[in-house]
């Protein structure tokens, strides 16, 4: 089931992510970076939502109609655009990309000389659009968490989830004490704790668990939280270096915006803040949200190499003209090339009835 306002938050986060990667120094706004583990809940939280949807009685054809459309969704204009970086010269582990384990090569990488490192991150990690590590932590997840759910029967489910989260923090315990100056926090245990608040927020929410929460009480209370907790985070200096390493204040974050999605999602679409962002050109933005994260970074040195000179400062020229390319390249990546090719998932539907 669409919801509208998930439309229009996925616009809302990725104008989060554009401004921390446009900023001068993205440190200083490190907190509009938090938009980007909001993605992780909700992959989380909406992709337990699809796989508790399909009504296939066999195993394997559940797990054969999910992989297909995720590798429909996802993988055409990762490619297109990961075929574009080479072309222009701009990516130093090829096959970390093709392959998508571009997280786990940067924390190998972040394990030698950290010095040398850190110079060549801060050369690259915009020209090479070093972002898209977090796509390959999607990724691993999508491989992983269904296997998980559909091999743990549905008594065991809750607690197979919550293992998995304590799991997850025990992991970034452990990598923090071990290895503090490493990026420890692109790998899949260390993230999987945002994904999993989702995923357990939409399992009980589906089990109704959850309906002595009201939605709104959830959506402000978890938003508070975020922003009272990142904002602590900052005030103190403990904010680690953006996700790539975090902080211990990771687990309370993750909770409130567990709490912060699942009131997003069952907001009556009446409500104020349904409304809003269900604004249509968030909504049309925010369905091909993917597709500007994709590419917000390409844009920049596209448009560099134009030698367009508009009336402002240089930042502000890179900011502008970098916003204006990546949604025209988004819109006509999503309409020419990913929109159609998505749309072959009408053969493998979730339901049997077609749904």
């Amino acid at each position: 089931m669409r919801k509208r306002q998930f439309d229009g938050i996925r616009f809302v986060l990725f104008l989060m992510v554009f401004a921390t990667h446009y900023a001068s120094d993205p440190l200083e706004v490190g907190y509009l970076g938090y938009a980007l583990p909001v993605f992780f809940v909700m992959s989380g939280f909406l992709i337990t939502n699809v796989l508790l949807s399909t009504d296939h009685p066999r195993l394997l054809k559940r797990l054969e109609v999910f992989y297909v459309r995720r590798i429909l969704r996802i993988c055409p204009a990762y490619y297109l655009v990961v075929l574009l970086l080479m072309t222009m010269g701009l990516v130093s582990y090829p096959l970390a990309y093709l392959g998508y384990v571009l997280n786990i090569k940067l924390f190998v990488a972040s394990l030698g000389p950290f010095a040398e490192f850190q110079q060549w991150f801060m050369e690259a990690w915009r020209r090479q659009s070093v972002h898209l590590w977090s796509l390959s932590v999607e990724e691993q997840f999508y491989i992983v968490y269904p296997l998980l759910l559909y091999l743990t029967s549905v008594r065991w489910r809750t607690a197979m989830l919550v293992t998995v989260l304590f799991m997850s923090i025990a992991a970034r315990v452990w990598l923090m004490a071990r290895y503090p100056r490493s990026f420890y926090g692109t790998l899949l245990p260390v993230c999987a704790e945002y994904f999993v608040w989702g995923c357990l927020f939409s399992w009980l929410d589906s089990r109704r668990r959850l309906t002595w929460l009201w939605p709104p009480w959830a959506l402000w209370v978890g938003l508070f939280f975020v922003v009272l907790l990142v904002a602590i985070e900052f005030h103190f200096g403990q904010s680690g270096f953006l996700q790539f390493s975090v902080s211990n204040y990771q687990t309370p974050i993750a909770a409130a915006m567990g709490f912060f999605i699942w009131g997003l999602w069952s907001l009556d679409e009446t409500h104020i803040v349904a409304r809003a962002l269900s604004f249509r050109p968030f909504v049309y933005f925010g369905e091909m949200s993917y597709t500007l994260y994709l590419v917000h970074l390409i844009a920049w040195d596209l448009f560099s190499a134009t030698g367009i000179v508009l009336p402002f400062s240089p930042e502000t020229n890179g900011l502008i003209g970098g916003f204006a390319l990546s949604l025209l390249m988004g819109m006509a990546i999503w309409h020419g090339f990913e929109k159609p090719i998505y749309g072959l998932r009408r053969y493998l539907p979730y339901s049997k009835t077609g749904g």
